[in-house]
């Protein structure tokens, strides 16, 4: 028996998210398919992370269990083989037996892209386009600051969110300038994150750039830990996750960029 770490990428506007569903095109689903069709039994995929229906991925790791000893780049290319233009695996690597990187992650990095100007149709399913042409950033820089470090996020989860606590840590969040597409790419990195959190916040920023709540508006958010009182919930289409990081295997992943008590807002 061995277990095989794959580093998995997709566009999820046609998938119903990560986890398996019945009766719906999920990632884990067409990933198991894949990964049977090669190893001819039964596997179980873990992933770190659950992804919600039209998030996207650029580097998801994901591991299984198979007795069979295809090295590992002919894992990843034949899986290739197998999966739908809309994803693929990256690489593969044999890893210690049973590792799981959800319980390896130290962090992970969230991007959310919004689009400013005309709609542009090659990159509109991985943005959230805003109409605007420009955007308060200075503002909205500001409101990301009291979100940083360690706070009970209550107000930042979708109500179906079931996890048991809401305390989290952000380390950081970068919102750029506007690129030459007029793209504003906004990246989290925390230690964990609630359903639905960062498009939450991205909501809820995005209240303060366009001028409708002063800066100091999302601190009062944060401290009332009423999910009534955050902006609304950005779309699905705008998310990546884009980086796991990992506490002890550099060759698999980054460590996160700032420690807990060190936190970024730029």
């Amino acid at each position: 028996m061995r277990t095989l770490l794959v580093f998995a990428q997709w566009d999820g506007t046609e998938f119903a998210g990560w986890q398996l569903q019945p009766g719906l095109r999920t990632v884990q689903g067409t990933l198991t398919a894949a990964v049977e069709a090669m190893v001819h039994h039964p596997v179980e995929l873990f992933a770190s992370s659950r992804t919600d229906s039209g998030v996207h991925a650029r580097r998801m790791p994901v591991t299984f269990e198979t007795t069979r000893q295809i090295p590992a780049l002919g894992f990843a290319n034949g899986l290739n083989t197998h999966l739908p233009p809309d994803l693929s695996v990256l690489s593969a690597a044999d890893v210690p037996l049973g590792w799981r990187a959800r319980e390896h992650a130290v962090a992970k990095t969230y991007t959310y892209r919004l689009q400013l100007g005309p709609r542009r149709p090659l990159t509109h399913r991985q943005t959230w386009w805003l109409k605007r042409d420009a955007l308060d950033l200075p503002g909205m820089r500001q409101a990301a600051s009291h979100l940083l470090g360690e706070h009970d996020f209550a107000a930042f989860r979708a109500a179906q969110c079931d996890a048991r606590t809401t305390t989290r840590c952000l380390h950081a969040i970068t919102i750029a300038d506007p690129d030459h597409d007029e793209q504003v790419r906004i990246d989290v990195i925390g230690n964990a994150f609630l359903r639905n959190m960062v498009r939450i916040i991205v909501g809820t920023l995005v209240e303060v750039a366009l001028s409708r709540r002063p800066p100091g508006w999302v601190a009062e958010v944060l401290a009332g830990r009423d999910r009534n009182r955050a902006g609304p919930t950005a779309p699905a289409s705008g998310l990546t996750l884009t980086e796991v990081h990992f506490d002890g295997y550099p060759r698999l992943g980054k460590r996160a960029p700032a420690a807990p008590d060190s936190p970024v807002v730029s």
